[in-house]
């Protein structure tokens, strides 16, 4: 198929509201080499759909510790499409901590599966003639290691896609980036749960997380933005959650072996990075101005930096006095301080919102990114 239909097709499935397959997740088996091809996780056509700065590339696999890392693909002259994984490295107490993925095709109703130790393949669409596929990691346990070692103890891990013989993949076009930074609030956790239902206990996070109920995610939606995240639960300015390090240090490393950087900078460069951190701990003043510059420096002059107080009101003054002082000294015309002030939501245990309680802070929020952003084109 000629390249400009390959992309007409790729703008044209969503339009036509084409119903997602339906058929439950499960183990596809396999298949004969004859009729199926496998395109390996490197194929710089995949590469091209992840979402950017929270996936971990090496020879053979993709692997992301970030709940709502996401990847966005159109797989064109094929129906079925099976997901590749490996969960032999995913070792954790209780089966009900493993990782649970989302996935939409053509836009149709989103369907979820929590991986198994031993699970090599999933089934994502086997009726859809030229699915476009947008899958995410919606939920993960919060207390497993996300940060030490080439590949985290808890990354979800991807080794490719099987297809048709004739399939080709088709990345979605750049679009400019808008990268989440923050807390369990910002991740989603608990976003499933419904109001006062309590704090999930430990073996239930990754069930109640909604990584694409986050207030954070639907912000960069309304501003037509594509959606990137760095969000821990039990994160703060110092560092924690996952065992990742402070933000100036997260910044420049994807794991603690593994640069994030290329030639010294994000690439691609977020458009817009909102923070909102402090919730988990007052900073000192000088971990946020050193997260600030760093950001600063990994970014273009033109990278506008919303550093949001927490909804709750916690740590206001430490981190209003912070990037006050950090403004007053570096002149950045283009980092900007976000207070909500008093805003009511509904949440699960009385701190972490419910999908409701995330659709208040993200309404309260548009009118201070209006002013900043201008209104989104709708």
């Amino acid at each position: 198929m000629p390249t400009f239909l390959v992309s007409f097709v790729l703008c044209l499935l969503p339009m036509l509201g084409i119903a997602a397959d339906t058929k439950a997740p499960n183990d596809a088996g396999t298949s004969s080499p004859s009729t199926t091809r496998m395109i390996p996780a490197n194929d710089a056509k995949i590469l091209a759909g992840l979402s950017p700065l929270n996936w971990i590339r090496t020879a053979n696999a993709v692997h992301s510790p970030v709940c709502g890392a996401s990847i966005r693909l159109a797989f064109m002259e094929t129906k079925r499409v099976v997901l590749n994984l490996d969960t032999a490295r995913l070792k954790y107490p209780s089966p009900d901590r493993f990782p649970i993925l989302a996935w939409s095709v053509n836009k149709g109703p989103v369907q979820t599966h929590q991986l198994a130790a031993g699970e090599t393949s999933i089934i994502l669409s086997e009726t859809v003639a030229n699915p476009v596929i947008d899958l995410f990691i919606k939920g993960l346990s919060p207390f497993e290691d996300r940060f030490n070692g080439d590949v985290p103890a808890n990354a979800v891990t991807l080794t490719g896609f099987t297809v048709d013989p004739k399939c080709r993949i088709v990345a979605p076009p750049a679009a400019p980036l808008w990268l989440n930074l923050g807390d369990s609030i910002l991740s989603g956790d608990a976003a499933v749960y419904t109001a006062n239902q309590g704090r999930p206990p430990d073996d239930r996070w990754a069930a109640s997380d909604d990584a694409r109920a986050s207030y954070g995610y639907l912000l960069a939606k309304h501003y037509n933005y594509r959606e990137s995240r760095l969000a821990f639960g039990g994160y703060a300015w110092s560092g924690g959650g996952g065992n990742n390090p402070q933000v100036a240090d997260l910044v420049d490393q994807l794991t603690s072996t593994t640069s994030r950087l290329t030639d010294g900078k994000l690439q691609p460069c977020p458009d817009v990075i909102l923070l909102n951190l402090g919730e988990n701990g007052a900073p000192k003043a000088e971990t946020v101005i050193a997260a600030l510059d760093k950001l600063r420096q990994r970014t273009s002059a033109d990278t506008r930096i919303f550093v949001m107080i927490p909804v709750s009101g916690k740590a206001r003054n430490e981190v209003t006095a912070a990037v006050n002082t950090y403004l007053e000294s570096s002149k950045d015309r283009q980092t900007y301080l976000i207070d909500l002030e008093t805003i009511k939501f509904e949440t699960a245990d009385g701190q972490h919102p419910t999908a409701a309680g995330h659709q208040s802070i993200y309404q309260a929020a548009i009118p201070h990114l209006d002013r900043l952003l201008g209104k989104a084109s709708r």
